[in-house]
């Protein structure tokens, strides 16, 4: 089956290049998912019976394990969605890093499973498409406009921050940002947001 070891490099270049920087993997929190992750093992061999999967499972959910063990900072996760926003193009290095018609169908699928069980509520709160993680940030996506994050733990019960939901919901309004919108966006400076 495939090389574990140059998927996984693959997989931190691309996450890299997607954030400006490279991130660290925070090994107490790899080895201890790894131990205690029964409930995706058997997902991975769910999957693999359905052929859809196409390597080895258990390579498969060790690199999907690492992925999720990864530290990334607030803005980190800004420029991941700015690029995400800006069809491929890392806005600080200015280096493509994907392909412009892969955009829609990133955004599509943030939109539609970013939120977990909520995302059909976030994208009717919000107007913008979003992917949250268990460790409290929130990244949205407005393609051509702006992306944004936030990182603010506690969770709710469906792994999604209650604060950094807040904060995006607030600027978001703030902005007249929403892609179900017919409103013309209207750029604003950080101190109107803030007073």
């Amino acid at each position: 089956m495939g090389d574990s070891k140059k998927k996984w490099n693959s997989i931190l270049k691309n996450l890299t290049n997607l954030c400006g920087s490279e991130l660290p993997l925070i090994e107490e929190l790899y080895k201890s998912e790894s131990v205690s992750n029964f409930n995706n093992r058997a997902i991975a061999w769910l999957l693999r019976s359905y052929n859809r999967i196409y390597d080895d499972p258990d390579i498969s959910l060790d690199l999907y394990t690492r992925q999720c063990s990864l530290g990334v900072t607030t803005e980190q996760l800004a420029i991941c969605a700015a690029t995400i926003a800006n069809n491929g193009v890392n806005p600080i290095s200015d280096k493509r890093v994907f392909r412009e018609t892969i955009t829609p169908k990133i955004v599509s699928m943030i939109a539609a499973v970013g939120f977990y069980e909520h995302s059909g509520d976030w994208m009717f709160m919000s107007g913008i498409p979003a992917k949250s993680g268990v460790g409290g940030g929130i990244m949205g996506v407005l393609p051509g406009v702006l992306g944004i994050a936030a990182f603010a733990p506690p969770i709710d019960k469906a792994g999604n921050s209650v604060k950094a939901q807040k904060a995006i919901r607030y600027i978001a309004k703030s902005l007249n940002l929403n892609i179900y919108s017919s409103e013309a966006v209207s750029i604003a400076q950080t101190e109107d947001i803030i007073n």
